[in-house]
């Protein structure tokens, strides 16, 4: 069984992703005011697609990436068990390279409103037409709001070095006004 971990409301939540297989439909949450953990019912749940992680936004909507085929973009309200389909992670464009490339192996965190694209690679295929293609490592950061549609993604400054593996996880962060 695989978990993810959400920050949500000033609690840490433990979530499964076998909702509806064997007798796993609960989650366990942290509370540090009191530093209890408690079961709850799975009232978030997910799929093993949604393996890039459960991100948090400003206003009550959560945020994953389903990656089956494409990487799109899917949110909903914390208080609703509909996900809605907002857009896809772009390719990237190389240069000297005669098309977009599909985006592996990225790291997805969310802050605030915005989603944060994190690094990943890519597979940039050899045009003699023998079958051959190196793996190319990103620095890239590309960011945009899922709930403003149509999505306007942005590419903002590069991490310092471009990843040497997946990006498995990414920090969460959860923000208050003072």
């Amino acid at each position: 069984m695989d978990c993810i971990g959400l920050p949500y409301n000033g609690k840490f939540y433990v979530l499964t992703d076998l909702v509806g297989l064997l007798e796993q439909e609960t989650s366990v949450v942290f509370d540090p005011s009191d530093e209890t953990w408690l079961s709850v019912n799975d009232t978030w749940p997910f799929s093993r697609a949604m393996h890039l992680g459960i991100q948090v936004l400003d206003g009550g909507h959560i945020c994953t990436v389903v990656d089956w085929g494409g990487s799109a973009i899917e949110t909903r309200d914390v208080d609703n068990t509909e996900w809605h389909r907002r857009g896809l992670v772009p390719p990237v464009v190389l240069p000297d390279h005669p098309r977009p490339l599909e985006v592996f192996d990225y790291g997805f965190v969310a802050l605030r409103n915005e989603i944060y694209v994190l690094g990943g690679r890519v597979l940039r295929w050899e045009e003699s037409g023998t079958g051959k293609f190196n793996i190319v490592k990103l620095s890239t950061v590309r960011v945009c709001n899922p709930l403003s549609l149509p999505l306007r993604w942005r590419e903002i400054r590069p991490m310092c070095e471009p990843a040497f593996g997946s990006i498995l996880g990414c920090a969460s962060m959860e923000t208050r006004s003072l």
